[in-house]
């Protein structure tokens, strides 16, 4: 007898173990309309609290055999395991259920996946035959599989794959047997890996936890400077909030090299940063010729690198940043890092503490160098204090505040003939301002200011004497001196220094039009004029007169006039929507865009008038333009520059071109210009990046020298659940030496962080 359709039998008809129903065998009946589970008695020596729930497009039970049937659609769920299929048989005495069609057994312990299913409810154990289960990002497969206990099935003919079964196994590990226990942990024997169906290597076990996103990173290549090359990393997160990578490489011509890194990022603490630990036995670390001049007496045999950064947020208001870099020579990075060269040719030391409050921002610093081959000035500590801006009482005036102390010591590199000197000195700046307004639109602001800065010791010139002893070719000996000049400390003094200055500036607009145009909504042009004074007296001590450390110690006289004009061209954009290839308003809330002013164009220029221009100076200073264009959402153009009004010759000259898309491609080009020192043109291209086919290419080009000194090609094909990569670098080190280098990789799409990069290490 059929059930109504999509009717639930809850399985309280074991009762009829009590001896309800009547005793006849072999005939179907409807299901009762109770929709309350009970508790099931266990049928395996112990006490099964979870209810059988059963839902299907029909229902039969026979009273005789105590076996329900379920056909059509089938539900099973007991706790929280659900099971599908199209047909499910139950022996309620026993709970042994053999199920059979396009099944899905969702368990905590991950997905699986089969046409054919014997198993017992009670114990949780039956042959489950050939299955899949799916525990993201892997999908594990079997020839045949059982049910062994409650959390543990045994298999053979495995295969552990992220590609999804209706997807090519491009990559798969094959093992013989394997046990699967909570849904997570694999351990498999006699495993070869694969790829498209070609044996890697053999493995004779192996251990996985699904769960985990480790993996492995391995891009062999050539390099004409470390010959064929293997680099390896083993990925793996300790715990979710940190990424571990194990680093193995080995280079033809420069030996064996193993290292260590972390990240980790907390947000929830505003916490993140980075540890690295690299060593190589380097069999060639002088590599050429050409280069021992500069690399002999630095470079030997033992090439490492330890770096830790660390942003730390301490509350809502304190932030501390540290960063420790120890290398073995300057070329360590170069030569093994070429990103984090590229980024920072000097690595940093340092560790600060910063403050920050409506009222003020206060800090700590330390900076010191670590490493003898590199010129820096250490600051041992230096502490800050800066007072924000603010009105003193209601009197319109307002008060600004920089204050500085630290012990400071200029060193140089090992070997130079230079000699390090240290002071002690502080500094504190104090200015007052009164903004004003006038004719409703006109921005005065008049201010006045006073710099002392201390210095516990000046430099001075000494004269030093020493006694040098020749002996002549007879024998007799003459005794000569020999006087050089030389700086030493000198006494403490305090500079003073005076400010004088006012600024002023205003706005004034037009609107073009309000009528929908290719940029947007409206057209107006923002016109400011702007200007500023400055005067300061000859100080008391003057650059010469000082151990020089930084910026604040070459502050001098001045007195200028800084003359300059900004315009902007504006328009709106958003509130409406895009129809097609054309935006068209809409008054529909959820689709509208938010409607906000767009800087089309943004051109600032400006110079300076030299009041009382130094012997070194001119009148006027460079004429200097710096220029944002942002016509369309899809192109930039950044220009700034410099112009040398005597000379009539541009001093330097900067222009960026980038054009993207819409599927994140970008084409880049970018010139830079600097009278007399350097001129290159850079441009870039990444095309495609989330397509079959992706494509990017570096190029950098001195125009000079007229030399390609670097250009980089990579191509990479995006297939169902891998990519393969192969990239192509020549680039010329800081000798002129030019390195080509070759190397290939193939990531798993279900790990993006093992994603190929322009370059890469």
């Amino acid at each position: 007898m059929n059930a109504p359709s999509r009717t639930i039998i809850l399985i309280w008809l074991l009762v009829s173990g009590f001896g309800w129903g009547p005793a006849v065998q072999s005939e179907s009946v409807e299901s009762p309309a109770v929709r309350e589970p009970v508790t099931v008695p266990g049928r395996a020596g112990g006490e099964q609290d979870l209810p059988i729930e059963v839902d299907a497009d029909r229902l039969e039970y026979d009273w005789a055999t105590r076996v329900l049937e379920a056909i059509g659609d089938v539900v099973v769920r007991q706790g929280v395991d659900t099971l599908y299929a199209d047909y499910v048989r139950i022996d309620l005495e026993t709970q042994d259920a053999l199920v059979q069609g396009n099944i899905r057994f969702e368990r905590v312990s991950g997905l699986w996946q089969g046409e054919s299913l014997r198993y017992n409810f009670a114990t949780q154990t039956g042959d489950i035959g050939p299955f899949v289960v799916h525990n993201e990002p892997y999908f594990v497969s079997a020839r045949e599989a059982r049910q062994v206990s409650t959390n543990r099935v045994e298999m053979r003919g495995v295969r552990l794959t992220t590609c999804a079964p209706e997807e090519r196994q491009e990559f798969a590990i094959r093992a013989r047997s394997a046990s699967l226990t909570d849904g997570s942990i694999v351990r498999a024997r006699h495993v070869v890996p694969r790829l498209y169906g070609v044996p890697l290597f053999y493995v004779p076990y192996m251990k996985r936890d699904l769960e985990s996103r480790s993996n492995i990173t391995i891009i062999p290549g050539y390099s004409s400077r470390h010959g064929a090359y293997l680099l390896t990393g083993y990925n793996y997160y300790p715990i979710d909030q940190v990424r571990a990578t194990t680093q193995l490489d080995y280079r033809e011509r420069r030996g064996w090299a193993a290292g260590q890194r972390f990240r980790w990022r907390f947000p929830e603490y505003r916490a993140f940063g980075r540890f690295q630990a690299y060593y190589a036995s380097d069999d060639r670390p002088l590599v050429s010729s050409r280069q021992r001049p500069f690399r002999e007496g630095l470079v030997d045999r033992e090439r490492y690198w330890f770096g830790l950064s660390h942003v730390q947020g301490v509350g809502d208001r304190n932030l501390l940043i540290s960063e420790v870099n120890y290398l073995s020579d300057p070329f360590v990075l170069e030569d093994f890092f070429d990103s984090a060269f590229r980024r920072q040719v000097q690595p940093e030391n340092r560790i600060s503490f910063s403050r920050r409050s409506d009222n003020y921002t206060a800090g700590i610093l330390l900076n010191m160098r670590l490493n003898d081959f590199y010129n820096n000035v250490n600051r041992m500590p230096e502490l800050s204090l800066d007072i924000n801006r603010r009105e003193l009482g209601q009197s319109g005036f307002f008060y600004d505040s920089d204050n500085r102390a630290a012990y400071l010591e200029r060193v140089f590199p090992r070997g130079s003939a230079s000699e390090s000197y240290s002071a002690i000195r502080l500094d504190s700046s104090h200015t007052v301002l009164y903004p004003m307004r006038h004719f409703g639109f006109l921005s005065v602001i008049p201010r006045v200011g006073y710099r002392a800065t201390g210095y516990s010791a000046l430099p001075e010139l000494a004269l030093r004497t020493n006694l040098v002893t020749t002996v002549d070719a007879d024998g007799e000996s003459q005794i000569t001196e020999e006087s050089e000049l030389v700086i030493r400390d000198g006494s403490a003094d305090l500079r003073h220094l005076f400010e004088v200055g006012l600024e002023t500036s205003f706005k004034s607009f037009r609107v073009w039009n309000q009528r929908p145009n290719y940029l947007g909504h409206g057209l107006r042009h923002i016109a400011e004029p702007y200007s500023g004074y400055t005067w300061i007296p000859k100080p008391n001590l003057r650059p010469d007169d000082l151990y020089q450390f930084d910026a604040v110690d070459q502050l001098d006289r001045r007195h200028d006039v800084l003359i300059g004009m900004r315009n902007k061209l504006q328009t709106r954009r958003g509130g409406r929507v895009r129809v097609g290839d054309t935006e068209q308003e809409t008054d529909q809330p959820a689709r509208r865009r938010p409607t906000r002013v767009h800087d089309f164009i943004d051109l600032n220029t400006f110079t300076f008038y030299r009041i009382e221009p130094r012997a070194d100076e001119r009148d006027f200073d460079h004429f200097y333009l710096d220029t944002r264009i942002r016509l369309t959402d899809w192109m930039q153009i950044d220009v700034n520059g410099a112009y040398d009004w005597y000379a009539h010759e541009t001093e330097r000259l900067n222009t960026q071109l980038r054009l993207l898309a819409r599927d994140r491609s970008s084409i880049s080009v970018e010139h830079r210009y600097q009278r007399d020192r350097r001129e290159t043109i850079q441009a870039g291209i990444n095309l495609f990046p989330t397509g079959k086919w992706a494509y990017q290419a570096y190029w950098r080009y001195d125009i000079d020298a007229g030399d390609l000194e670097e250009q980089t090609y990579l191509v990479q094909r995006r297939l169902d659940c891998t990519r393969f990569g192969i990239g192509v670098r020549g680039r010329q080190d800081r000798e002129g030496d030019t390195e080509w280098r070759v190397w290939a990789q193939v990531s798993l799409l279900a790990f993006p962080e093992t994603e190929l990069r322009l370059g890469g290490r």
